[in-house]
């Protein structure tokens, strides 16, 4: 019983220190609150971004013909109120993939996302799929 009631209280402790910080964790984060003139975004599903998505660009795979990679990229973006996106994040995929997708994501404009009729910043993600030296977004799919 007191092993089953540490674990509790450290499980209990870590989701404490996980919700207490910054909720985006990003290092561009302050720099967009400051920009923005505000801190506040919401989360929206990709499929509903995808309809305001304006422009779309894909990362340079020229120089990966022949070459047998295979990735999916997957990277959380915050898009400003204009429709530019303003921060890029990681998440997963190749290393050697991550540059020319988070280059090719910065691309990327949206129609501005409203709220009650004024625009708001939003969180989202980006997917990248990489295969026989070719790329393609999982966005266009959905």
């Amino acid at each position: 019983m007191p092993a089953r009631f540490s674990l509790v209280c450290a499980f209990l402790l870590v989701s404490a220190l996980a919700y207490g910080q910054n909720a985006s964790g990003w290092s561009c984060s302050d720099d967009l609150t400051k920009t923005e003139g505000d801190s506040r975004r919401v989360r929206v599903s990709v499929g509903v971004m995808e309809t305001l998505a304006q422009n779309k660009t894909l990362p340079d795979v020229s120089d990966l013909k022949g070459k047998k990679l295979s990735s999916t990229v997957t990277l959380r973006i915050i898009i400003g109120k204009d429709g530019a996106v303003r921060c890029v994040d990681p998440v997963q995929g190749n290393t050697d993939l991550l540059p020319r997708s988070v280059e090719a994501a910065r691309q990327w404009r949206f129609r501005p996302y409203l709220l009650h009729g004024q625009p708001i910043m939003v969180q989202t993600m980006i997917e990248f799929v990489f295969k026989k030296g070719k790329v393609r977004d999982l966005q266009a799919e959905r």
